[in-house]
């Protein structure tokens, strides 16, 4: 077996899309956790609204969205946090899938990347077709037991 066929098995609970590693996934819920946030990764921390100090400081708060997801590849559950980039093609995606009668529920999703770190670019398309996914799986609770 080659490097190339070597399947890295990922023991976290969210997912983490790299370039040139696409991932089929299917979503959960048309309704994700929003969580407006200070900083990124590791350092984010909840924006206190009116009266924060990070705000009073000049850091502007960003948007980022949380939602269950079943990743094709690993097999199981994960969580997919995500900001305004790739929520904008889910409301695209999700509001030309509705004139069809059709949800984002409905459809597998590829979701790809290009570039890295801070220039990371991301693609999100629908598959043609949707694969199986197995029942009675257990979701995570997004407004809880997370890092930020």
């Amino acid at each position: 077996m080659s490097f190339a066929d070597l399947k890295i098995k990922s023991g976290g609970k969210f997912l983490k899309v790299e370039a040139g590693e696409p991932h089929d996934i299917r979503l959960y819920s048309e309704d994700p956790c929003e969580k407006i946030i200070h900083g990124f990764g590791k350092e984010a921390e909840p924006c206190g609204g009116k009266g924060c100090l990070r705000c009073a400081e000049g850091s502007e708060p960003k948007q980022r969205f949380l939602v269950n997801i079943y990743d094709h590849g690993a097999q199981k559950v994960m969580i997919w946090e995500f900001g305004a980039m790739i929520a904008n093609q889910l409301k695209a995606l999700a509001i030309a899938l509705k004139e069809e009668g059709r949800s984002l529920m409905d459809v597998d999703l590829k979701v790809d990347a290009t570039g890295s770190s801070q220039n990371k670019k991301y693609t999100v398309t629908p598959r043609m077709t949707s694969k199986a996914v197995p029942t009675g799986l257990v979701l995570y609770k997004l407004d809880s037991d997370l890092p930020f």
